[in-house]
């Protein structure tokens, strides 16, 4: 398998580039998973032919959605518009190959989905930090929010699969801001020592300024107490602290899990925010693994 990258090779300059772009880039999705569902029915396996056919129809509604919107900011003349560069490759890999393995399943299938959309969140992160022009930086912001909402929809499906396929429902965990914050400053110490120099610039460039992840974590348990945050189940990544791609995933989704459950505004608009840092974050981990 190739590793895979979530890096937009130049910035893109227009509008008319954007939408070029992500129109392509849906349309890739809803061929790769239409394609697989076909494969999935040539051998005769209906239930994982069933949850491609729901991908594709997602990323059919992507498509749409997408049209409707350059339509309305740049008419009809825009509708034929090429995209700058080749696409990134967002997927694990290609259909055909992916379609052979006697392995997989459909929590398989959807953890693959949700690992596609992480690295299409960054990659809108990466082109909102590049826009030289501010209506393309807020049209890259709206395009990777729209990605975090996939990201969140598909790792509840995900959620569901994998207890299905087991049976049961695994152990909770309790989560409280005290204990994310820990998390996050051995994930920050953890970047700070990796050998790749060029890891932790991407992790920098992708999510950009902010302030520390912890020292916003411990402002919200001064002025809100640290009362439990949200209920995860508890698998490897919640207790192996000393796995860095383990725990950049039990901070994606705690931050998901907390932001469905958060009642204050406040809240709810930090941890929106950490959300999507920490799937960018993610992304570009995951991307940059031992191929």
């Amino acid at each position: 398998m190739t590793r895979v990258e979530a890096i937009p090779p130049a910035p893109l300059r227009s509008l008319a580039e954007l939408f070029a772009v992500a129109d392509a880039m849906e349309r890739d999705a809803v061929a790769y998973y239409a394609a697989m569902a076909s494969a999935m029915h040539a051998r005769d396996d209906r239930e994982l032919a069933r949850v491609f056919e729901r991908l594709a129809d997602i990323e059919r509604g992507h498509v749409a959605e997408i049209g409707a919107w350059r339509r309305s900011d740049l008419g009809d003349t825009a509708m034929n518009a090429e995209p700058p560069w080749p696409l990134p490759d967002i997927f694990d890999a290609p259909a055909a190959e992916a379609a052979r393995s006697r392995l997989i399943t459909p929590y398989a299938a959807l953890a693959a989905a949700v690992r596609q959309e992480e690295r299409a969140f960054a990659f809108w992160a990466y082109v909102a930090a590049q826009a030289p022009a501010r209506e393309v930086r807020d049209a890259a912001e709206r395009m990777a929010h729209e990605e975090l909402e996939h990201v969140s929809l598909l790792r509840h499906e995900r959620r569901r699969a994998f207890h299905a396929e087991r049976g049961e429902h695994g152990r909770p965990l309790v989560i409280g801001l005290a204990d994310l914050a820990a998390r996050e400053r051995k994930l920050a110490a953890q970047l700070a020592a990796a050998a790749d120099p060029a890891l932790r610039l991407a992790v920098d460039r992708v999510v950009g300024p902010r302030p520390d992840a912890a020292h916003r974590l411990e402002a919200l348990a001064a002025d809100h107490g640290d009362l439990p945050l949200a209920v995860v189940p508890l698998g490897p990544a919640a207790t192996d602290a000393d796995d860095l791609i383990a725990t950049a995933e039990f901070l994606v989704e705690t931050y998901l899990a907390a932001a469905e459950q958060a009642r204050d505004e406040a809240v709810l608009g930090v941890l929106q925010d950490l959300a999507g840092a920490a799937v960018a974050r993610l992304a570009i981990l995951q991307g940059r693994e031992p191929a």
